[in-house]
């Protein structure tokens, strides 16, 4: 165990159950080494593949997401429980695969016939087996918390037990040949191990493997792009946020006028480099600095040392100062060398206030709103070539070019300028405005919102497809409640009822019509809000009672694994909690007596249950 970022410190102590300042034994690190490392991280993907698998949600030690099931039910009650209140949520999966161990029967009876016959030659297909799966995870030592399931690593060991798959047929028609005649032996061995590996394999997998419903990443990545004011600068953040939209520019052609940049990547001098250039139909980045100033070695990361600046310090006089060359300007290190550094986190940028109405930066009623200065508080402490470039580009761009983030780019990217951007459907729009929010959520521009929803949004046929997988049904929270559900309550709480209406019926019949993530429960209250204000009761009671039916079985799910198991659903049970009383609220406000009848003694018997 050696890893102290991103709570991992944390999850070492919980799972070898230390105290403060405890440190791990040797007998503590072999427990993390088989337990965790071969037993979370290699031996639960290779059952996946030959007994069976629970669902597709990432796991992370819970005993309702990514665990390894058999289908044998006393079996798969003794190892996560709650086997008696499966919910549909669960048994409609297509994902909840079970094989009942019979792939790693055939294959461990084909291991030991091998090694038995022709030792040499299983010595070599076990030496694959192990360095293609167990070496690796020696290898890698890997830390928790891992950011997706890594069990594409080991595929080489699952190949190699699949040979012994293959072999343990001939083992069985090599036993049953002596109890009877040879050739019905081999026929029968054959459909049996037919039927019992490839065809259950087959049988259970097709569905959730199969891609040919999958439009989601490309119809997103689309909408990302649509998002945005010709000739835009869109940061993403990653890979899943940056791939799609690079494949719709580069093979489809859409939008190739916005210039993607991912800022997982800007921090790297070639990278930066790149962005000076102009690609497709996009013009280069206005980062006007020159390339001996971030190269690689030459400012890869500047901190933050308080020089007690008073007020806020314009933007073009800090750059000049992180860039500069002298020494006088740069704090000299313990080893005598000196470096660059960021002096104060007040920043301030003057706003060209006709530069910002000929582009039509900010809507037309918005114009009055305009301040002369952006002030704000950059909220890291550093600087690495990333965030250079960004202020190089506030700096240089003078509102010439729309400049949004993706909505999937975590906040602390944002700089601090959190106040100045302005939700445009999947992008935020940075805005020199000072507008006051009539509620808590993100400022909306609900006219380019409405039009981008309505007019130029595809939606990966998710209420249709057989299968969605994690990153796209991941994607339905967002979607119902801050790109849809926040346009369409500000659309309503501005008088525009017809407009918020469309929205919500666009919701309705465009996501799908089942629940996926418990979170997901509460992500539609904005949704089902607008429904009942707009009249649209029906297809309001539709999606609660739709939503209720997944939290009470979910909820007695986690009841009757708790029977046997730790209490781990906390973060779940909370949610479910929290709908309730959103629910409550938003029911109280209609003619729904029933419904919300059932919703008060929900939560009132959940608080007895758990004591709240």
């Amino acid at each position: 165990m050696y890893s102290n970022r991103d709570g991992h410190p944390g999850y070492y102590q919980d799972y070898l159950r230390l105290g403060e300042g405890q440190s791990p034994t040797f007998g503590d690190n072999l427990k993390f080494f088989f337990n965790y490392q071969i037993g979370h991280m290699y031996g639960r993907y290779f059952l996946w593949n030959f007994a069976g698998r629970q669902n597709d949600q990432q796991g992370h030690g819970t005993f309702t997401e990514g665990n390894w099931i058999s289908g044998i039910k006393p079996i798969d009650q003794m190892l996560v429980g709650g086997q008696d209140a499966l919910p549909d949520s669960l048994n409609t999966d297509p994902s909840n695969n079970k094989y009942f161990f019979l792939p790693l029967i055939i294959g461990l009876i084909g291991a030991f016939w091998h090694f038995g016959k022709r030792q040499k030659d299983a010595g070599v297909v076990g030496l694959l087996f192990f360095f293609t799966g167990l070496a690796i995870v020696l290898y890698l030592n890997q830390s928790p918390l891992q950011p997706r399931e890594r069990d594409y690593a080991y595929a080489g060991s699952f190949y190699a037990f699949a040979i012994w798959i293959g072999l343990g047929v001939f083992a069985i028609a090599d036993f049953l040949g002596k109890k009877m005649n040879p050739k019905t032996a081999a026929g029968l061995t054959t459909v049996v191990c037919l039927l019992a590996a490839p065809v259950l394999l087959a049988k259970e997998n097709w569905d959730d493997h199969d891609r040919s419903h999958k439009l989601t990443a490309r119809d997103l990545a689309k909408d990302y792009l649509e998002s945005c004011a010709p000739n835009a600068i869109l940061f993403t953040y990653g890979d899943n946020d940056t791939y799609p939209l690079w494949y719709a520019q580069e093979v489809e052609g859409i939008r190739t006028d916005v210039r993607v940049v991912n800022l997982s990547l800007l921090s790297a001098d070639w990278y930066m480099a790149q962005m000076q250039k102009k690609a497709n139909d996009a013009d280069a980045l206005p980062i006007n600095i020159d390339k001996e100033k971030f190269k690689k070695g030459v400012r890869d990361v500047m901190y933050f040392q308080d020089v007690q600046i008073p007020g806020h310090a314009d933007l073009n006089l800090v750059l000049q100062f992180m860039l500069s060359d002298d020494a006088k300007n740069k704090a000299q290190l313990n080893s005598g060398e000196f470096e660059n550094f960021l002096p104060t986190k007040n920043l301030a940028l003057a706003v060209d206030r006709n530069a910002v109405i000929q582009n039509k930066t900010v809507p037309k009623e918005w114009e009055n709103t305009i301040p002369d200065t952006l002030a704000w508080t950059y909220n890291k402490n550093y600087v690495t070539r990333a965030e250079l470039s960004i202020l190089s580009i506030l700096a240089d761009n003078n509102w010439k070019r729309p400049i949004y983030f993706a909505a999937t780019v975590p906040n602390d990217n944002y700089l601090g300028l959190d106040k100045y951007l302005v939700q445009e459907g999947f992008a935020y729009r940075l805005m020199p405005i000072q507008v006051a929010k009539e509620n808590a959520g993100a400022l909306v521009n609900t006219e380019a919102a409405y039009t981008d929803i309505t007019k130029k949004y595809a939606w990966g046929n998710m209420a249709t497809s057989p299968y969605l997988d994690p990153e796209s049904y991941r994607m339905i929270g967002l979607i119902v409640n801050s790109i849809t559900g926040s346009t369409a309550t500000q659309l309503l709480e501005q008088g525009k009822e017809k407009e918020a209406k469309e929205i919500a019926l666009l919701v309705y019949d465009k996501m799908p019509k089942r629940v996926f993530l418990m979170r997901d429960v509460l992500n539609y209250t904005p949704i089902i809000n607008v429904l009942y204000s707009v009249g649209e009761t029906q297809k309001a009671n539709d999606i609660v009672k739709r939503n209720l039916q997944f939290l009470t079985q979910n909820m007695s799910y986690y009841n009757a694994i708790a029977q046997t198991k730790p209490e781990l659903e906390y973060s779940n049970i909370e949610t479910a909690l929290r709908t309730l009383g959103v629910y409550k609220s938003i029911l109280s406000q209609t003619k729904e007596t029933k419904l919300l009848q059932e919703i008060q003694q929900l939560e009132e018997n959940y608080k007895k249950q758990f004591g709240i």
